[in-house]
């Protein structure tokens, strides 16, 4: 279930892992389902890194060594909570000014032994200044955590 209210994007999912599970693969398992496409650095994505820490950095590292950072871990709260800031511009490079950015916060809440829901909320979009809605909107589309929603509810599934 996707919703778009105001400066929010909210995805929700069932997912078939206990919530350990569900958010290790989220974090330091990002590698597994974050698609190859959806990079900013200059040069191609060779691994999605979650450094598992508050103040740790989520980046992009490409084939090359280069690393191109994208947000910084906020909460760090297995495995219930996690969040981070989306150091991104609205023409998709790296966020320098951390007042220009925006948080998403998952949380995993267990349904029984094997199955997890996780609730991703991407908030705070007004604070990428004027044009923001260009990023609710592009986070909010199919091709946005949606579509990631399914790439890593799979990559659960399969851990």
């Amino acid at each position: 279930m996707t919703q778009q209210l105001d400066n929010t994007v909210r995805v929700e999912l069932s997912v078939d892992a206990d919530a350990a599970t569900a958010y290790r693969v989220f974090t330091t398992g990002m590698d597994s389902w974050w698609p190859r496409d959806h990079h900013i650095g200059a040069g191609p994505l060779a691994e999605a890194v979650v450094e598992p820490r508050v103040g740790g950095r989520l980046l992009g590292r490409e084939a090359d060594g280069a690393e191109c950072a994208w947000g910084t871990v906020l909460v760090w709260s297995p495995p219930a909570h996690f969040a981070f800031t989306w150091d991104i511009t609205l023409a998709w490079k790296p966020e320098t000014d951390t007042t220009r950015s925006s948080r998403v916060d998952v949380t995993f809440t267990p349904i029984d032994a094997t199955h997890t829901t996780v609730t991703l909320v991407h908030s705070g979009l007004e604070n990428h200044g004027p044009g923001w809605q260009s990023m609710l909107d592009a986070v909010g589309s199919p091709d946005g955590w949606p579509a990631l929603a399914d790439t890593y509810a799979e990559a659960a599934a399969a851990a």
